[in-house]
């Protein structure tokens, strides 16, 4: 149709004479509705509203004139006209777009109770979640009614398919007071229904921060989100057990050395009081195969400690932390490991030569032991 062409192009003009001229030969009321709309959009908001007030008064039954009358009220800030219209187009159409209609004008005249009214009998209706936020708006911003607005969110959430808007509007009202608890559940929820890294590191993020490892670890158990960080928050706990088991689990899921690697050092660190020459050999087996494929300096570092720490052997921990070394040259624990090695093999002013590197910035326990027994031997040595 020419008329709709000329609409789509943005001759307005051109389409207003078009569907006015189809009106008055046929006089249907769909041609004038076309004539209202393309008025509109050319921002003829006086005739528009005159043809749609006589055109109101023509087709009384017509609920779409009555509704772009509303529109052209609301348009018009004449919120009493746009009131009673949309009250009478409710008696015809009792559904939650008319019942939305006569929300929003209460809100835009800031009858707050009507609004809600309105707004509440729409989501009755159809459960949507934009009728939700609008209730909620009106209950925590205007009528001081926050904990019906966070019931009702909570609720919309635990038994509808909500949106994002949905639960980030009930995390801007936990955070507004201080609900960290409520943030972390909400979190949570948001993760497990979207699958989304940056919700589960915020929940995380919250659980650390209001130091609930446990709840920490149960979530990251369930969720099987990050198991290195899993990890890491069993070894702040000294819990090297279940570190193991979870690196022991990733490494069958995946075949990473990576993860052999920290099941070496998990193994080791879980058994210090009682290393016997049985755990040495498991250790040495998984640090050996995981060096085959990566030469992780930390790896390296760890297993030539080790070898050298119990006496295993000395020169090949030495060659391990010089490959560390030449990786991370500024270590203080690299270089420690090499000043020990140099120790064990009675090369007392070499080590001390290293541990002079960086004994002034450095005041470890097992290191600062080592610098002791490592000075006293130099002394001997003299």
């Amino acid at each position: 149709m020419r008329g709709l062409e000329a609409q789509r192009v943005g001759n307005y003009k051109k389409a207003i004479e078009i569907f006015q001229t189809l009106y008055k030969k046929t006089n249907k009321s769909d041609y004038l509705v076309q004539v209202a709309k393309v008025s509109f959009l050319a921002k003829q908001y006086k005739q528009t509203q005159k043809l749609l007030e006589d055109a109101v008064v023509k087709y009384p039954k017509n609920s779409e004139i009555k509704k772009l009358l509303v529109g052209i009220y609301i348009k018009e800030k004449t919120y009493k006209k746009a009131q009673k219209i949309a009250t009478e187009l409710l008696k015809d159409e009792r559904n939650s777009k008319t019942l939305s209609m006569l929300g929003d004008i209460y809100m835009l005249e800031k009858s707050y109770d009507f609004a809600l009214k309105y707004y509440e009998s729409a989501f009755k209706m159809d459960n949507s979640s934009r009728m939700l936020l609008n209730m909620v708006n009106i209950l925590y911003n205007f009528l001081d009614r926050k904990s019906e607005a966070i019931s009702y969110l909570e609720t919309y959430i635990r038994v509808q398919d909500a949106n994002e808007r949905v639960y980030f509007t009930l995390i801007k009202i936990y955070g507004e007071n201080r609900n960290i608890e409520g943030l972390i559940s909400t979190y949570k929820k948001l993760y497990f229904k979207f699958k989304r890294d940056k919700y589960a590191k915020k929940a995380i993020e919250l659980m650390m921060y209001k130091k609930e490892k446990k709840t920490a670890i149960e979530f990251l158990e369930k969720s099987h989100f990050d198991p290195k960080m899993l990890m890491n928050i069993y070894i702040s706990m000294k819990d090297f057990k279940n570190a193991y088991k979870i690196a022991k689990r990733e490494y069958e899921l995946t075949k990473n050395s990576d993860y052999l690697g920290k099941m070496a050092i998990y193994e080791y660190e879980g058994n210090r009081k009682h290393l016997s020459p049985k755990i040495l050999r498991s250790i040495s087996k998984k640090f050996e195969q995981t060096l085959r494929d990566i030469q992780d300096p930390i790896y390296l570092n760890y297993y030539g400690y080790l070898l050298i720490d119990h006496n295993l052997d000395i020169k090949k921990g030495i060659k391990l932390v010089k490959l560390a070394l030449k990786k991370e040259p500024q270590s203080i624990f690299y270089l420690d490991s090499l000043a020990w090695g140099y120790y064990k093999l009675h090369k007392c002013k070499k080590a001390l030569k290293e541990m002079k590197k960086f004994i002034d910035s450095n005041d470890e326990p097992e290191v600062m032991m080592h610098y002791k027994l490592i000075k006293k031997c130099a002394k001997e040595d003299k």
